[in-house]
């Protein structure tokens, strides 16, 4: 059997330290990818926020004009406003979920999103808007959300 010179140990230290250095590039690409991913979608919550808003300015129902599902009545500036808001709330909770899906939200603040989502997405104010825009988001949170309970009386 050969003996393993102290050459040898000092080469071999050498390519382990790059091997474990390459591993720590990689492992830090990844996350700021994910950090990156989450970003993208942050932004463009905001950016729709930034539409319903423009159109609670302009005393039109976002929900109405984009899905082009009328309301089954004549809605009030006020009414307008608080589908748009609904609407809006969705967005956020959407980017939310994501960020939680990628392990960027502790528990501790996820818990705290659901029971907004609870109390916010659940109301029967709007059911038509639940009804589509629950379609739209991804299967797990769907799950999620229909896992809550509703407030509407039955």
């Amino acid at each position: 059997m050969k003996k393993i010179t102290l050459d040898m140990w000092i080469q071999l230290t050498g390519m382990s330290s790059i091997v474990a250095s390459l591993m720590f590039v990689a492992l830090e690409m990844r996350q700021s990818q994910r950090i990156a991913l989450v970003s993208q979608i942050q932004e463009r919550s905001y950016a729709a926020t930034e539409e319903t808003s423009a159109f609670t300015e302009a005393n039109l129902d976002w929900f109405s004009v984009k899905f082009s599902i009328p309301p089954k009545s004549q809605l009030t500036t006020e009414q307008k406003a608080a589908r748009n808001s609904e609407n809006a709330s969705w967005f956020f909770y959407e980017a939310d979920y994501f960020q939680y899906s990628q392990g960027l939200m502790t528990d501790a603040v996820w818990q705290a999103k659901l029971r907004a989502m609870e109390f916010n997405l659940k109301r029967c104010e709007y059911p038509e808007i639940y009804e589509v825009r629950s379609e739209l988001v991804q299967i797990e949170l769907k799950d999620i959300l229909d896992q809550m309970p509703s407030q509407c009386e039955k």
